[in-house]
């Protein structure tokens, strides 16, 4: 029996793995062995996964399983799959592809009856493993349209006695948007109209997307538009009603487009006349990124980000500076890379000196356009020095400084504040954007009293407190 060409990757995370009671038409032997062999499964359409056929056709269908036998008994050995037919459905044994275990094919025979197909395996599988099971075989739909067709699977030992309940539908090929059960709709097959109104322009901003419209169809069963480029590419656009496609990143030149409307991806009308475009380069900026924020943890300034809106973005650019300086580049992103939180991060470990730095983020497209930068202003308050100082004495030690040194997003000036020790502010700074400096003397001018004073630092909305002490 010849192999149907067919490849899917499987997916095993987050798989629920137990015996539920199954729909199947088939009437189950009295022999049952109550078992601990758990298993779930699937069927799905080839080219359609929503589980949609039409009718009077013959469509290939992929049985795909998960069977733990890690807590199997003797007895429990798997020979037989069993899968039951809906009413209408027919199999024969040439309709039978291929059966495999954990991807690899298997020897057996098929055995087909009215209402069920069954796969007998030339070895069974008596392992204690999970294994995944996968089968694809040609049905022939009924004639008459089929709003829940049910198909049912049990496992057989070598002795035909039924393995457990019946083998539970849900998600196992690593694909949750597509059949996740074992049913299935039979459509009529009669193709809807094709679309008419088809147009096609460039994209007005600069953008290198063509946009692509068309009247839609009026017929309910419409479930959507195929959009098919002159290159070959084929786009979809869902719902009866859409009305246009954005195909993002065309390739620069001329360009053809036409559309066809189905109501399954099996039941197609066919396609429109073609309508042309040129799609010029791509010439404008990403839309920079949402949020962006810096926040000082134990392992350094984590830096992170939001991705951009704009459809067309392949890297992001963390860039780094002193404030007025040229900045510096950080690290790159790529942007298929968001992590399942929905943000990125990236972590600065550097030891700052104290300072007034920006921190910026670039969007960047596949034409090399770059977003406007969203930027994080950082200043570094630290502690005043010298301290103690001496007004009367020689430099550096004749005034104290209040540099710039403490996380802040800092939208002001720093503003330093000294107080006496009755607790009466005696002078304040001009606000200031690098470093402040007191001379040790009051607002009037005159030269403080020796002893100690109080300080406060204010930053964009962060504050710092302390002592000083002036040595006369």
């Amino acid at each position: 029996m010849a192999s149907q060409p067919y490849t899917r990757a499987v997916s095993r995370a987050a798989l629920t793995v137990a015996i539920a009671a199954g729909v199947c038409l088939l009437a189950a032997p009295a022999s049952v062995v109550r078992a601990a062999v758990s298993s779930t499964g699937e069927i799905n359409v080839v080219g359609d996964p929503t589980g949609v056929v039409p009718t009077a056709s013959s469509p290939t269908l992929i049985l795909t399983l998960l069977v733990d036998r890690s807590q199997a008994e003797p007895g429990e050995e798997i020979k037989t799959i069993e899968v039951s037919l809906p009413p209408g459905f027919t199999v024969t044994v040439d309709d039978v592809g291929a059966v495999k275990v954990e991807t690899a094919a298997v020897a057996f025979r098929a055995e087909t009856s009215a209402d069920a197909v069954r796969f007998v395996l030339d070895q069974v599988i008596d392992n204690f493993l999970s294994s995944v099971i996968e089968i694809d075989f040609v049905v022939r739909t009924p004639d008459a349209p089929v709003a829940v067709a049910t198909f049912g699977v049990v496992l057989r030992n070598p002795t035909n006695a039924q393995i457990g309940d019946f083998v539970k539908p849900g998600e196992i090929d690593g694909n949750p948007a597509n059949n996740n059960d074992y049913t299935l709709q039979v459509i009529p097959n009669i193709p809807p109209d094709t679309p008419t109104g088809v147009g096609v322009a460039a994209d007005p901003d600069g953008e290198n997307d063509a946009l692509v419209s068309w009247d839609p169809v009026d017929d309910r069963d419409v479930q959507g538009y195929f959009v098919f480029r002159g290159d070959g590419a084929t786009f979809e656009a869902l719902g009866g009603d859409a009305a246009s496609f954005r195909d993002v990143d065309a390739p620069p030149g001329a360009n053809e487009y036409s559309v066809a409307a189905f109501k399954s991806r099996l039941v197609v009308s066919e396609r429109s006349a073609a309508a042309a475009v040129i799609v010029p380069a791509d010439t404008k900026a990403p839309n920079p990124v949402p949020v962006f924020t810096v926040a000082q943890d134990i392992s350094g300034l984590r830096v992170v980000w939001r991705p951009s809106d704009s459809p067309d973005v392949v890297r992001y650019d963390v860039v780094f500076g002193l404030t007025g300086a040229d900045p510096e580049l950080l690290d790159s992103r790529l942007a298929a890379d968001v992590p399942e939180v929905g943000e990125f991060e990236f972590v600065h470990r550097e030891t700052l000196s104290p300072g007034r730095y920006v921190y910026g983020v670039l969007a960047v497209d596949e034409n090399g356009n770059v977003s406007e930068a969203r930027e994080f202003v950082l200043a570094l308050l630290d502690r005043p020095h010298p301290n103690p100082f001496t007004p009367l004495g020689a430099a550096p030690f004749n005034t104290v400084k209040f540099p710039t040194r403490a996380v802040a997003d800092a939208v002001g000036d720093l503003v330093v504040r000294i107080y006496d020790l009755h607790g009466r502010q005696i002078w304040v700074s001009t606000p200031s954007t690098g470093d402040v400096e007191w001379d040790g003397r009051r607002g009037d001018g005159t030269l403080a009293a020796g002893g100690v004073y109080a300080y406060q630092m204010e930053l964009g909305g962060q504050f710092r407190i302390g002592s000083i002490v002036l040595v006369r």
